[in-house]
């Protein structure tokens, strides 16, 4: 929809008189209602509200919010932990998410392994999650780290694939 709005206003410049000032009305218009109509959801929070888990379609696989907190005594107790840094307004981000954290072969291997799924939301520039994405190196969304006690953080790639997580899955 905004590209169609964008093109409607580009080919609207290279009009002439009432034509162009009416497409330039309308695509104005147009960016205007979508401005009002998506931008709420843009800083929304994830799925999830704080201390609620997010189903997952493997039995016994959910994600739980983060906290430094929690990550820290999940891998004292000896859990592998798998972090999804990411935020609503992030599109690689959101298809990770849909793709390869969402595969059942994948999350298969989370529950075989008994690791625990934590979901960092950046959504809205958290400062716990900006400082734990420091310690990695790193300064934006997304990040995907697996933590083990007694082992430096294990940091994948920004467009995960299902063979890339499972290989690091295997490692555990």
């Amino acid at each position: 929809m905004l590209l169609v709005v964008l093109a409607l206003l580009v080919w609207s410049l290279g009009l002439r008189g009432r034509s162009r000032a009416a497409l330039s009305v309308v695509s104005l218009a147009g960016l205007v209602w979508l401005g009002w109509a998506v931008g709420p959801n843009v800083t929304r929070l994830q799925e999830s509200t704080p201390g609620q888990a997010v189903a997952t379609s493997q039995a016994g696989v959910s994600w739980q919010p983060w906290s430094p907190e929690t990550q820290a005594a999940l891998v004292a107790e000896g859990r592998p932990v798998f972090v999804d840094f990411t935020a609503a307004w992030c599109v690689t981000c959101q298809y990770n998410k849909r793709t390869t954290l969402a595969d059942a072969a994948v999350l298969g291997d989370m529950a075989g392994k008994n690791v625990a799924l934590l979901r960092a939301d950046w959504t809205r520039r958290d400062p716990d999650v900006t400082a734990a994405l420091a310690t990695l190196g790193r300064n934006g969304v997304p990040v995907y780290a697996i933590y083990k006690n007694g082992q430096a953080p294990q940091v994948l790639s920004e467009v995960l694939s299902v063979e890339e997580v499972r290989a690091a899955l295997s490692r555990l």
